[in-house]
């Protein structure tokens, strides 16, 4: 760009931005929740047996912090830390929990492979069931460190109780609903796992949701 089209830019955003200011709505104050509002979100948060909602997750590396890597797809949570996990986009790919294996296939093949359930690719997606459905449970391993009412959301801040692989977790909940709008998880190495929920409803689930179709050859995994 050259400095006349550099000077015309710059002063196009600056007047843009001088009207966005003029326009701009009043500023959102944080307001800390008290002890029984915070009961009361703990309570909600744990009421629920199942629930689908769509979803997006970033993924953030330390060595590439500003090119997240992107999925979206649909969930479906149920109680006790079951799942299924259907990643639409970019590849569709489809994990399942059962409660006891891991499995991971991809739609129109002929074979699912079981992993171990203690894997770090389990362990994420089972913590954030807990943060969904199960929110009294995590209380056990995180402290509660910030809660503040910002607008229509709940923020959330926690960090665990013990060293680990996790050093601090953001939730932001709707204050109306009581469902979790989002997650963003942040570990001690620097890396980031962030996911985006919509259209939040009770799952209708069944058997079959948490298994692996019969005609399917189940593989192990490494």
């Amino acid at each position: 760009m050259n400095r006349i089209g550099f000077k015309a830019f710059a002063c196009l955003f600056s007047a843009l931005y001088c009207c966005q200011s003029f326009a701009a709505q009043p500023q959102i104050s944080d307001e800390a929740l008290s002890t029984e509002e915070l009961r009361e979100v703990q309570s909600k948060m744990s009421s629920r047996q199942d629930l689908s909602v769509d979803f997006v997750q970033l993924r953030t590396s330390a060595l590439r912090p500003t090119k997240p890597s992107k999925s979206s797809g649909k969930a479906l949570f149920a109680k006790p830390a079951r799942f299924r996990w259907e990643i639409e986009k970019p590849l569709a790919d489809i994990l399942l929990y059962d409660g006891k294996s891991l499995f991971s296939y991809k739609p129109g093949e002929k074979t699912a492979t079981r992993f171990d359930a203690q894997g770090d690719r389990a362990s994420e997606i089972k913590e954030v069931i807990n943060f969904v459905l199960d929110f009294d449970s995590l209380l056990k391993r995180y402290q509660i460190v910030k809660s503040l009412r910002h607008g229509k959301d709940i923020i959330l801040t926690l960090n665990p109780k013990q060293d680990g692989a996790l050093s601090v977790i953001d939730i932001n909940v709707d204050s109306k609903s009581f469902y979790v709008r989002s997650l963003k998880m942040s570990f001690t190495n620097k890396n980031t796992s962030e996911f985006q929920f919509s259209n939040p409803a009770p799952g209708v689930s069944g058997p079959s949701s948490f298994s692996v179709p019969a005609s399917m050859k189940v593989i192990e995994g490494v």
